[in-house]
């Protein structure tokens, strides 16, 4: 029963509040008082958002990493992860179940490839004590690799061909050219990383 999910999802603090994040959000709240009981935040994401939160939860331990030399950078890409996640799963909706689960799977596989990125450059970084990549040439490293790692882990795995090709066309340089799996990815990374710089102009307003 959802009773008995809330309990089990109760013991786990982190768990919880992502549950109630995630039910807070304007994917599944459109309307109405800030959802604030577990029991009720099971029943208001049904299936689909059990489904996010399982594979949040088992991604979450390997994308919290130090940042080192890149400070904030590691969470600041887990928060960029699950922003493009939920908006993809919207985006994917009309596709049905599979897809929107395919969608969010898609966007945290291709977040944990920039984590590895991000572990690696830190590790070059520290054998050969040498300066940051600047923010551009990072951000292109970012985006070239983390889809590339991505279907790494996507092969290993033994996901489907159609997961793996989404994350081959992140390198399209337009987003009509992709399949639509491929352009939920995109333009939900996309959205995601336009309300972060919100919320930073926000915060420091």
């Amino acid at each position: 029963s959802s009773r008995d999910i809330a309990g089990v999802i109760a013991r786990d603090p982190t768990l919880a509040a992502t549950l109630l994040k995630l039910a807070n959000s304007a994917l599944y709240r459109s309307h109405g008082a800030a959802v604030e009981s577990l029991d009720r935040a099971v029943a208001m994401v049904g299936v689909d958002g059990l489904r996010h939160l399982v594979a949040v939860a088992l991604m979450q331990p390997v994308m919290r990493v130090e940042g080192g030399a890149f400070g904030r950078l590691p969470d600041l890409i887990w928060d960029h992860t699950q922003r493009t996640a939920l908006i993809a799963a919207d985006a994917a909706r009309a596709g049905g179940r599979e897809e929107v689960f395919a969608a969010q799977l898609l966007a945290l596989l291709q977040g944990l490839g920039a984590i590895v990125v991000v572990q690696a450059l830190r590790d070059v970084v520290a054998v050969q004590a040498g300066g940051l990549p600047g923010a551009g040439a990072m951000a292109d490293v970012l985006h070239r690799w983390s889809p590339r790692i991505g279907r790494a882990v996507a092969r290993e795995w033994g996901l489907s061909e159609r997961v793996m090709q989404a994350l081959d066309e992140q390198d399209a340089g337009a987003t009509d050219a992709m399949s639509p799996l491929a352009r939920a990815i995109a333009m939900a990374a996309a959205e995601a990383s336009v309300a972060m710089e919100g919320a930073v102009e926000a915060n420091a307003a």
